[in-house]
């Protein structure tokens, strides 16, 4: 089984399919009509919910796509999210058909409440994953478990690495996760050794696989030079000597375009993203917000959210053969992923 068809079956098969069955059929419905650039939650709803729980987060990295928003030392109570937050959010008709709920941004793993939110998506048919640091995750883990949670997503970083090499194979025996590592150039094209030894600790403390994320310049600390582009003959001898190494066990991204660009990118469609105060966010590959009039959840219809001046003129570019892609899809690997 190739690394993609596991994370289907493994997503797929927590699903309790009763409940799964409206979201399962608004999935058929988008991947069988045609995307076009104004749309409607009548026709298909979002498949993928990004939820922002918490603007407060352990680490504080400069490349971090929340660096921007997190941290900030004002607010973040009233931002928080509450199981009562939640619950509003998923009422709303372009949340509710959401096939997969993902957490990220801030640590959700400061949010007091996040097992109840979980136990409670878990409850409704929907697939939940979330993404943390680890910092964490030993204490919390067995209550994940009972929550239902259908996937956690680790992600190292220099700043946790201690924590997580010593706590990892623990938190695997109670629950397997999955680890993610951001992949700079200049990792890539000099230090490919550590590359493959941090594969391989990852693999032989019992993950179920790591997936690896292209560098996109944003955040307080954007570096353009450490994109990974398709001109880069190192990442593929990254893969070569990694897929050698550990045969099936890592996910490999697409790569930023530097030639004809293909806009592939399905994310203005597929999926919605919001804070808990209903904020909406543009995409998962951006740390901007929408501004003015329906930009938040609660303010707006959920056709007149879902339609966004700003979103529609985006879809239009990545609809249009003969249009340049939006200019903050210009860094992003995903334009040229087709998402699933």
């Amino acid at each position: 089984m190739t690394p993609k068809a596991s994370y289907y079956y493994e997503m797929g098969r927590r699903l309790n399919s009763l409940r799964a069955a409206p979201k399962v059929w608004n999935y058929m419905k988008y991947r069988c009509l045609p995307k076009v650039a104004k749309t409607s939650v009548r026709r298909y709803a979002p498949q993928i919910a990004s939820l922002m729980v918490t603007q407060r987060c352990n680490l504080n990295c400069g490349y971090c796509v929340a660096g921007n928003v997190v941290n900030k030392g004002m607010g973040w109570r009233e931002s928080e999210a509450t199981l009562e937050k939640v619950e509003r959010i998923f009422s709303n008709p372009l949340f509710g058909n959401c096939l997969l709920v993902d957490f990220g941004w801030g640590e959700p793993l400061m949010v007091d409440d996040f097992e109840a939110i979980v136990s409670f998506l878990v409850r409704r048919g929907h697939i939940v994953n979330t993404a943390t640091n680890g910092l964490l995750l030993a204490e919390r883990i067995a209550g994940l478990k009972r929550a239902g949670i259908s996937r956690i997503n680790v992600s190292l970083y220099d700043a946790n690495r201690g924590i997580i090499e010593r706590d990892l194979s623990k938190i695997n025996r109670v629950f397997p996760v999955h680890m993610s590592m951001v992949l700079l150039r200049s990792k890539v094209e000099g230090d490919q050794d550590e590359l493959l030894r941090t594969a391989q600790f990852i693999h032989d403390a019992g993950c179920r696989s790591l997936r690896f994320w292209i560098y996109r310049p944003v955040g307080v600390d954007p570096r353009p030079e450490e994109v990974i582009d398709d001109a880069l003959p190192a990442y593929a001898e990254l893969r070569r000597r990694i897929d050698g190494a550990l045969p099936g066990f890592c996910l490999w991204p697409a790569v930023v375009q530097k030639g004809r660009l293909s806009k592939l990118c399905p994310q203005l469609w597929q999926r919605i993203t919001c804070d808990a105060l209903g904020n909406m966010a543009i995409c998962c590959g951006s740390d901007m917000m929408l501004q003015g009039p329906n930009s938040n959840l609660f303010d707006g219809e959920p056709d007149s959210v879902f339609n966004h001046p700003t979103l529609v003129a985006m879809r239009e570019q990545l609809l249009d053969p003969g249009c340049e892609p939006p200019e903050i899809c210009r860094t992003c690997n995903l334009l040229g992923d087709p998402g699933w």
